[in-house]
């Protein structure tokens, strides 16, 4: 059985000293955002999840709609941990507050997990020039990246594979390399965009469907020698 601070040692977040995590990159980033609760959670941490961009709406989670302090205040005492956002029914997300409401709900809380990106559950991306939608008091930027797109087409495994494309200076069916992830992770044209001076973290997801774990290990280590804490695992398995 794992560590209950698994994720947050895995990936050296000192959330005492940096409190605001916003989740970019490809798929994951909700999973990882739930992971990351828990084990705040078990430390005792009030906690509020929200998005920039827009997220999954879960009924049967403690959600304050519109982000009205009154509710969310009332939530945290109850559950521990609030989704705030405002929601649209139609298609079932969950969307962006203002920066000035966040800025007064992150008062409430001890830790803020912001999903500012999105992927349509894609494992990799590029992000557009509007993305990803950092806000401007996040401390730590999480990077997701899925390795169940290694050796499969950028056509198939990429989000805005237009861009990725371009990016990478590569045919839209050639297989995604370990090579092309690590460019993607720490480039400031790919998943770096937006982080300026904050913490940088890169989560490497799915290790589960590789057939050896050498393929992660090396993206770790590239991007370790480029300066960046980088750690891989799964999120689906317990």
């Amino acid at each position: 059985m794992r560590h209950p601070e698994y994720f947050l040692d895995l990936l050296e977040l000192d959330i005492e000293k940096y409190p605001v995590i916003a989740v970019v990159g490809g798929g994951g980033k909700t999973s990882l955002i739930y992971r990351l609760n828990e084990e705040l959670l078990s430390m005792g941490k009030r906690v509020i999840i929200t998005t920039t961009t827009h997220m999954v709406y879960e009924p049967e989670r403690p959600f304050a709609r519109g982000g009205e302090e009154g509710e969310v205040k009332e939530l945290l005492e109850r559950y521990g941990y609030a989704a705030a956002a405002e929601l649209d029914e139609e298609q079932g997300k969950i969307t962006s507050l203002s920066q000035e409401k966040l800025l007064r709900l992150k008062e409430l809380c001890d830790v803020m997990l912001i999903e500012a990106d999105g992927s349509r559950q894609k494992p990799l991306k590029v992000p557009a020039e509007w993305e990803p939608v950092i806000p401007s008091f996040a401390n730590v930027v999480i990077s997701v990246v899925g390795l169940d797109c290694l050796g499969k087409p950028i056509c198939e495994t990429t989000h805005r594979m237009e861009r990725t494309s371009e990016f990478l200076k590569k045919r839209m069916d050639a297989p995604v390399t370990e090579e092309d992830i690590v460019k993607i992770a720490s480039s400031i044209h790919g998943l770096f965009k937006n982080v300026e001076g904050r913490v940088y973290r890169v989560y490497l997801n799915k290790s589960d469907t590789l057939k050896s774990r050498e393929p992660a290990e090396k993206i770790v280590e590239e991007l370790l020698e480029e300066g960046t804490v980088a750690a891989y695992g799964s999120l689906i398995l317990p």
